[in-house]
């Protein structure tokens, strides 16, 4: 083995390292934010695995410029954007008709709990991306500057985004909380 082959066999495992621990760190909230770009579950499963080869690819590319998280995030949107132009481009629109309730017997709490958790995405799902978008990396977690630096804007236009995303959202939820 040469000091070339080797020092590229050493990077590729410490990718591999990298990439397995970002999907540990993250794995969940790359798939709701899949979810939140997405139609049914299968279309999200598809776009959550098009986030991870983004994410494989971009490894080698991370300066640390910013979080690590921030990173993860900002991959994931621009892969959902690109999802959902692609999506509109084909003039495809996915009807809501998956249940994301399972299907075996529950206590009716859980059940009412996993319907309004079933509501509120779908009424995420039909936000405008711009305010799905903001509102799905504030469910996440991330601060305002955190969504600023994924979307690329500043901390004050993200608390503005999210007010008006919030505003939609109760509304299109009926005034409910």
């Amino acid at each position: 083995m040469t000091p070339a082959t080797l020092a590229l066999d050493m990077e590729d495992t410490a990718s591999r390292a990298r990439f397995a621990t970002l999907l540990a760190h993250h794995g969940p909230g790359l798939r709701r934010v899949a979810r939140a770009y997405t139609r049914g579950l299968a279309e999200a499963a598809d776009l959550e695995q098009d986030i991870a080869l983004a994410l494989w690819r971009a490894i080698p590319s991370f300066r640390g410029d910013a979080s690590e998280r921030t990173f993860v995030y900002r991959i994931a949107h621009n892969r959902g954007i690109s999802h959902a132009e692609s999506r509109r481009a084909e003039g495809t629109k996915a009807p809501l008709t998956e249940e994301l309730v399972d299907a075996r017997p529950i206590a009716d709490e859980a059940l009412d709990a996993s319907r309004r958790r079933e509501t509120l995405m779908r009424a995420i799902t039909e936000l405008p991306i711009g305010a799905r978008s903001v509102l799905t990396l504030a469910l996440e977690g991330l601060t305002h500057e955190e969504i600023a630096d994924v979307l690329g804007t500043t901390a004050n236009s993200v608390a503005v985004r999210l007010s008006r995303a919030r505003a939609d959202l109760r509304s299109r939820l009926g005034g409910k909380s």
